[in-house]
């Protein structure tokens, strides 16, 4: 009887997808996801001999989201890059598919602190949103602003103004209402740093009321968070309290709840500061010994890592894609990070 020698190829592809179909499985089952790493990466591996770039992405993606419920952030970046080479090569830079992988991966190096990784992919972003047909403000504006934050983490503070400037030019030529917010918050951070004082204030005021003209409340009390810090590094103390107040009294009626906690501790912690130097020291400890309690309860809990609120200095991806999952399955907290 004849042996069959299939090509290499076709074996790695056989075995990469029964790997994937096996680590899929365990990494949906909270009592088998542990075991799903070595499965997958050992599908990833099989996948590459396989030369599939469909595989690849799909191993990879798995193997990503294991990962980040892992909060292994650092091993997410080479597996974000593959994608967005697989995906890119697969359905072409421009895809949606590409975009989304593209734009993960500069949120992830944000998250990690790494602009200047980011810069190139932000370049990119930016010179693909130019070629758009129809033209797209809304996509070139956002990618512009992305690029800002971007170089503005890298110390380069000029060249952010001019891209901020050029963002809000570009939002405001025909980009949906109130999308010139973002550009205006990036604004105000750069000149915040220059202590251009009154006009990071009349920025975060005009983002403010972009946001609150199209219903975004929550952007809006974001930015008005934001203005806190113009007030307190201009000892407008009194401003400071009176707006700090005001939000705070929001999230006590329940019309604006903070669910990100790590905010909450730092509005809190404002707060107190505030209450001190206006001389209620007695409210001001109390305000301390709140924050306290929230600190302890955030430094005992495990945490996903990707915060809550977004950054309204940056990268922006409003309307743009992002891979397409809720990271399924346990979220695996055997240690806070």
């Amino acid at each position: 009887m004849a042996v069959v020698r299939l090509p290499g190829r076709l074996v790695a592809r056989w075995q990469a997808e029964r790997l994937l179909r096996d680590g899929s499985a365990m990494a949906a089952d909270p009592g088998r996801a542990a075991g799903a790493e070595p499965v997958l990466r050992q599908a990833l591996e099989r996948a590459r001999e396989a030369g599939s770039d469909h595989l690849v992405a799909g191993a990879a993606e798995e193997l990503y989201q294991l990962l980040a419920r892992l909060r292994r952030h650092d091993e997410l970046v080479p597996l974000a890059r593959e994608l967005v080479v697989c995906r890119s090569r697969w359905a072409g830079p421009a895809s949606e598919a590409a975009a989304a992988w593209r734009n993960e991966l500069i949120r992830l190096l944000g998250q990690l602190g790494r602009p200047a990784e980011a810069e190139p992919l932000c370049r990119e972003r930016l010179a693909l949103a130019r070629e758009r047909r129809p033209a797209d403000p809304q996509a070139v504006g956002f990618a512009l602003g992305t690029l800002a934050w971007s170089v503005r983490g890298q110390g380069r503070w000029e060249e952010a103004e001019e891209l901020c400037r050029e963002a809000l030019e570009v939002l405001r030529s025909g980009a949906p209402r109130g999308s010139d917010g973002w550009a205006l918050a990036g604004l105000a951070a750069v000149l915040l740093r220059r202590l251009a004082l009154n006009e990071a204030e009349a920025a975060l005021h005009g983002a403010v009321d972009a946001w609150a003209s199209v219903g975004r409340a929550e952007l809006a009390h974001l930015a008005e968070e934001q203005l806190l810090d113009v007030y307190v590094v201009g000892e407008r103390h009194a401003d400071a309290l009176a707006l700090s107040s005001a939000g705070l009294a929001r999230s006590r009626r329940g019309s604006a709840v903070v669910e990100d906690r790590e905010r909450q501790l730092r509005n809190l912690e404002r707060h107190a500061f505030l209450l001190q130097v206006a001389g209620r020291q007695a409210e001001s400890v109390r305000y301390e010994t709140r924050a306290e309690y929230l600190r302890r309860a955030i430094e005992a809990a495990a945490r996903r890592g990707d915060g809550c609120s977004p950054d309204l200095t940056g990268p922006v991806f409003e309307g743009e894609p992002l891979p397409d999952w809720q990271l399924p399955g346990p979220l695996i907290a055997a240690r806070a990070c």
